[in-house]
């Protein structure tokens, strides 16, 4: 349709404005949904749906990970991904931070209906995941043993955490586009990045099994699979840029670091950096911590209670990136009470999923850990206290990262960035140390449960404080 009012748009001037109706049109109704017009809870299901669903296909493949490698490789292989988890986070988050911030900036753009800065945050971000490619790629390679020496890994648990990070490591080079997922939601596309996901989970599911069972890779084959699941999905987005297909084009000559648009970038995405790398430190600390209370049946219990909790981490993390278009955009729109009703729909829809998860880890955790470890009566036993305690974290951290998730969408960003560090180092880690010092094993779960309790507490405080006349502020500052 643009190129057919292109050809025509000289010699006959009234269709000028007949394109730029048609121009405004696009960039407010993606795909059937106007973000600025349409009800709140048919966006956030338009919206959420597919980012939570995305999040949780992936969270699945990962479980399916560890419970091949549960049981092919044994709790010496579950506890070495447990111990190289942290990394992969930290890898993660720069994904996080050039996706999530161009994302924002994107979403923001259209609302004001600026096409070519929305052009210039993609360009700028995609600049960016090179320059940290390559970097994040060889100092991986270079230091990943003595890296995961400081974490504790010794001796045969060493052998198999190097044996696995080693081939993740060979995956960065294209793992770092899954950055474009951002990206591609932001500008009203939430459906393609959804199919990618359930396209790559089930390739990891069965080269999961061929590598493992079949070939009898060991620990070395799951993490093959990952990486080839992984580098389909970033080979798909890469096209669908290429390709012409996107609403916001790749424009090549703007593929290059400016000032003006690589710093906002990295000031929106630092929340989510942040909240990242802070999870990925937390880790590492409760994984020493547990190593010194319950030797390697307890950082196998934590593994355990990741694998089973990533199902409502990656429902949190879902839900803050599906509202995050919507209220960018109408916060760019100064459409400010749709911003707060977003906000308060996806509060409530967290919960409603975090109570469901709490009658399920309070009344069948036998039944979840048997997915991992069916014999070993001392991690069942560490396994099934710690999940009932920590049942009781999910509604916290689930609301607080929603609320983390709005402060980025708004730019409030020193705000944001406050509340990635609060709950995971700035109350976790004294509160465990603590905690553990007086009771053990015990200690760690509770301290899930306080720091999350408490981050949720002055998160919502927060909200409170930043009301619709601050907002109002804020978007004229900027």
């Amino acid at each position: 349709m643009s190129n057919f009012t292109n050809k025509f748009s000289n010699p006959f001037s009234f269709l000028k404005s007949k394109k730029e109706t048609i121009m405004r049109q696009l960039r407010t109704h993606t795909e059937g949904y106007s973000l600025k017009d349409d009800s709140i809870p048919k966006l956030l299901l338009a919206f959420v749906g597919p980012a939570v669903l995305s999040l949780l296909i992936n969270a699945l493949y990962n479980l399916v990970d560890r419970i091949f490698v549960g049981q092919f490789v044994g709790v010496d292989g579950l506890s070495a991904v447990t111990l190289v988890f942290p990394v992969t986070l930290f890898q993660f988050g720069f994904v996080l931070l050039f996706g999530s911030g161009s994302g924002i900036l994107i979403a923001k753009f259209l609302g004001e209906d600026r096409l070519d800065k929305a052009e210039d945050a993609l360009g700028n971000s995609i600049a960016g995941l090179l320059i940290t490619m390559v970097a994040f790629t060889t100092l991986g390679l270079l230091f990943y043993k003595p890296l995961l020496m400081a974490f504790g890994a010794e001796g045969e648990l060493l052998n198999l955490s190097s044996e696995y990070l080693w081939v993740i490591i060979m995956g960065f080079p294209l793992s770092f586009f899954l950055a474009l997922e951002f990206t591609c939601r932001a500008e009203g596309n939430p459906r393609f990045p959804a199919k990618l996901i359930l396209l790559s989970s089930l390739i990891n599911v069965v080269l999961d099994y061929v590598f493992m069972k079949v070939f009898n890779m060991g620990i070395s084959g799951a993490a093959l699979a990952t990486i080839i699941a992984q580098a389909v999905n970033a080979i798909l987005l890469i096209r669908y840029y290429t390709s012409g297909k996107s609403l916001v084009k790749l424009v090549w000559k703007k593929i290059r670091i400016k000032k003006k648009i690589i710093l906002p970038i990295l000031s929106v995405g630092l929340a989510p950096f942040i909240m990242d790398i802070a999870i990925s430190l937390q880790n590492v600390f409760t994984n020493h911590l547990l190593l010194q209370s319950g030797g390697i049946d307890g950082v196998a219990a934590m593994g355990i209670i990741f694998g089973i909790n990533i199902f409502f981490m990656m429902t949190a993390l879902g839900t803050g990136d599906g509202m995050q278009p919507v209220i960018s955009y109408n916060f760019g729109a100064q459409q400010y009470n749709r911003v707060t009703k977003t906000l308060k729909y996806a509060i409530k829809m967290v919960i409603v999923v975090a109570i469901v998860g709490v009658i399920l880890f309070e009344v069948f955790p036998k039944q979840l850990i048997a997915l991992f470890v069916s014999e070993n009566e001392n991690i069942i036993s560490i396994t099934k206290t710690a999940l009932q305690i920590f049942a009781m974290s999910l509604p916290f951290y689930m609301m607080q990262v929603v609320i983390t998730r709005y402060f980025q969408a708004i730019q409030i960003n020193k705000i944001a960035t406050f509340l990635a560090l609060l709950r995971p180092i700035l109350l976790f880690i004294p509160i465990a140390y603590l905690l553990n010092n007086n009771y053990g094993l015990i200690g760690i779960w509770a301290a899930f449960v306080v720091s999350d309790s408490i981050s949720a507490l002055i998160a919502l405080l927060l909200v409170k404080k930043y009301s619709i006349k601050k907002l109002i502020l804020i978007n004229h500052s900027h």
